[in-house]
């Protein structure tokens, strides 16, 4: 349905509070507030002005008071002089989709980032970078995906151009939204991910969400947190609605799925270690209800909710594919103990005997010895990150930031930080394929190499960040 067309002069005689959004193109901002204009509870859409066209200004009315708020579309990034505040959210990792500024108070108050996709294949942690750099800044943020796609990462380009490549549908990870809790905790913020049904696939996997209310969830959310920003008399309705979508959360990592001629809960197939399961399986209620509390500051740590307090006893011994890879082929070799959080294949693994890792460093790499010592504490547990970083098309390199970004980002908040923040793991990244000698470090992925990385190993050698 179409929007009332309002000119700026009506817009100003109304005397609106002001929101600004940021968006990495115009139509990601259009589509968000379109979004908002629907049936809502809380603001009632006055009309769109199109003064200039690229930069609309959406009218809405608060349905509880005689009061206006307008939300001035800025569009992409790159065209504006970013407050700092702004600039150090998009230039962390990755750019989100959209950042909405109280313009009155110069503040952030909400970060999103949506998809017509699924979050599945070499995507499932592509935008991983966005979400960390919302909650280290402590704004709220949303992912917004869907509950099934296809992955169809094997096929060429001319194949799906073409229509051939139909792929296999897929969910996405229990491990997607168990990073989410954990940001939510560490940093105590709210830190989401929504799910759109997608009939075509869930259907052929055996699921009805038809009845699944995301976009209702998304929609008043970000409501609420505009309404919230001028006066905090929303806080109730805030809460309620974060309630919503935490369970929307639980309620996906706790379907029923079909494993190895088996029926088991999502969260056991795809992290079946503790803590984090029996909180997220058997007390979630009780967990959501602190959550909450505690993401409102009406509530302190409570350690009998820490999901990242791990019970290593309850992980499996690494079993990976990089059986080709000459460091993890020596250090398998020579036996070192190595754990991750599933038994079957794994991106990431650990040991917790990193002084006997130094040493097998120093001989698998000797002419390092004796750096591995000073970049590795051996008195905290190693997390292992393989990633690819290049890319050899004929005579040319080219630089290889997807999936290892979102990877590198994913697995190093999940394992190598306790609940505060504080250092619990180190973190070992090895680029396992060959490079150049002379190669760009201002990708998206170095920025999240700089950012965790302890010890960087590149063409089979240290790398010094």
């Amino acid at each position: 349905m179409p929007l009332p067309i309002i000119t700026n002069s009506e817009i100003r005689k109304l005397e609106p509070y002001c929101f600004l959004i940021y968006s990495d193109n115009i139509l990601e901002s259009i589509n968000i507030l379109d979004l908002v204009a629907e049936e809502n509870p809380f603001l009632q859409i006055i009309g769109v002005s199109y003064e200039p066209i690229d930069q609309a200004i959406y009218l809405f009315k608060e349905i509880e008071k005689e009061r206006y708020v307008c939300i001035k579309v800025l569009g992409r990034y790159e065209n504006w002089e970013l407050p700092n505040t702004i600039s150090s959210l998009i230039d962390f990792v990755d750019k989100p989709d959209f950042v909405i500024v109280d313009e009155e108070k110069n503040k952030e108050i909400f970060v999103g980032e949506t998809t017509g996709t699924a979050n599945v294949g070499n995507s499932q942690w592509q935008r991983e970078g966005r979400k960390i750099s919302a909650a280290q800044k402590r704004v709220p943020m949303i992912y917004q995906t869907y509950y099934s796609g296809t992955d169809r990462s094997m096929f060429s380009r001319d194949q799906i151009d073409n229509g051939e490549a139909q792929g296999q549908v897929r969910q996405p990870t229990a491990l997607q939204i168990i990073n989410h809790f954990i940001y939510s905790l560490r940093y105590q913020v709210p830190s989401f991910v929504i799910y759109y049904p997608n009939p075509q696939y869930d259907t052929l996997i055996g699921f009805d969400r038809s009845k699944t209310q995301g976009k209702k969830l998304l929609r008043e959310y970000l409501s609420i947190c505009l309404l919230n920003s001028i006066e905090e008399n929303y806080k109730s309705n805030k809460k309620q609605a974060e309630s919503l979508i935490f369970t929307h959360m639980l309620n996906f990592i706790n379907e029923q799925v079909l494993h190895r001629n088996m029926t088991i809960k999502r969260i056991d197939k795809d992290f079946p270690v503790q803590p984090v399961n029996q909180i997220l399986k058997n007390n979630s209620e009780i967990f959501v209800r602190y959550l909450v509390d505690y993401i409102n500051q009406d509530a302190v740590m409570d350690d009998k909710f820490d999901l990242t307090n791990w019970n290593f006893n309850t992980f499996s011994d690494w079993s990976h594919r990089y059986t080709d890879v000459r460091l993890l082929r020596l250090l398998s070799k020579n036996k070192l103990p190595l754990l991750s959080y599933s038994a079957n294949a794994t991106k990431v693994g650990f040991t917790r005997n990193t002084l006997s890792l130094i040493n097998l460093l120093n001989k698998i790499y000797p002419k390092d010895s004796g750096k591995f010592a000073q970049k590795l504490n051996n008195k905290l547990p190693t997390l292992i990150i393989p990633t690819l970083m290049f890319q050899k098309r004929g005579n040319k390199y080219i630089h290889k930031v997807d999936p290892g970004t979102g990877e590198i980002v994913a697995f190093a908040e999940l394992f190598s930080k306790d609940i505060h923040g504080n250092k619990s793991m180190n973190v070992l990244i090895y680029v396992h394929v060959p490079g150049p000698d002379e190669f760009s470090t201002n990708t998206k992925l170095f920025r999240a190499i700089k950012q965790y990385a302890d010890c960087l190993i590149i063409n089979e050698r240290i790398y010094e960040i």
